[in-house]
């Protein structure tokens, strides 16, 4: 009799509302609790994923910095080169011969002449995606599109935003000195010289993975102007625009009443870049 009427409790148990909600309840909770492992899964992932791409862009970096030494190690040696390895940065190496225009002007307030207006090039790493995002960081170099002291490299080596992704982008800025060699006629002869690195000799390249690089100075080159001022002049204005960036510098300049003469120099060092394969 007692269990007969244990069996109608239960019974009375699962077909009441208490009784049907119970499964429900557990049902809810079991898929609330995989849409959360779900999320997480996805969350570490993404993670896992973005510090990847982080140590992929830093190793970039540093592999740009490589190269900028092995194109200084060859600068101005004419037919010296030098191998420079990429490993598989995950992200797209490019070479552009006709990259960065510059054009650099001379002036003292009375006259105005360009001396050099042509590509120079540029080399580009696409980074992957990464959870650092540092935008116009100079890994090497600075902002100034002209320098006239030694001390400062003419590389400039930085980050920036890109198309899609941030970039590093190499390329060389001109270096502009002056010096007092003599004199003529009694005036002071003056020697100005301008340095300029061209890249623009390199193959139009777009590289992914695993690659190397020979890098090779053609030659150095050079050309001469002479400029006879029958006046006194204290300086002369190197201006440059750089790709659409403007800057100046101002080079000292010897003379007396009779006036000065000045010779002014450009010396281009021709730098090639080629891809030699794995």
């Amino acid at each position: 009799m007692g269990c007969e009427n244990l069996k109608r409790a239960s019974s009375r148990f699962w077909l009441s509302k208490k009784g049907i909600a119970i499964p429900v309840t557990f049902l809810m909770l079991f898929v609330s609790l995989t849409f959360l492992i779900s999320i997480t899964y996805c969350f570490a992932i993404m993670r896992v994923n973005s510090e990847g791409g982080s140590l992929k862009a830093s190793a970039a970096k540093r592999g740009m910095l490589s190269l900028e030494n092995s194109i200084m190690s060859v600068a101005w040696s004419p037919g010296s080169s030098e191998t420079c390895s990429f490993e598989d940065y995950g992200g797209k190496f490019k070479v552009e011969p006709e990259g960065k225009r510059l054009i650099i002007n001379v002036t003292d307030g009375s006259f105005s002449e360009n001396i050099f207006n042509g590509s120079v090039g540029k080399i580009v790493y696409e980074l992957t995606p990464s959870r650092s995002q540092i935008s116009n960081f100079f890994l090497k170099g600075d902002s100034r599109v002209i320098i006239n002291q030694s001390s400062f490299s003419m590389a400039q080596l930085y980050v920036s935003p890109g198309s899609e992704f941030q970039e590093v982008t190499l390329c060389y800025r001109p270096f502009a000195s002056s010096a007092v060699i003599g004199s003529s006629g009694g005036k002071p002869v003056n020697n100005l010289r301008i340095y300029v690195i061209n890249l623009n000799s390199s193959q139009s390249l777009t590289l992914t993975g695993e690659f190397r690089l020979k890098v090779t100075c053609v030659n150095v080159t050079s050309t001469l102007r002479s400029y006879n001022f029958s006046y006194q002049i204290e300086s002369l204005m190197v201006k440059v625009n750089f790709d659409g960036v403007n800057g100046t510098v101002s080079l000292p300049v010897s003379s007396n009443a009779e006036g000065a003469i000045v010779k002014l120099e450009i010396v281009t060092c021709n730098i090639k870049l080629q891809n030699i394969g794995v």
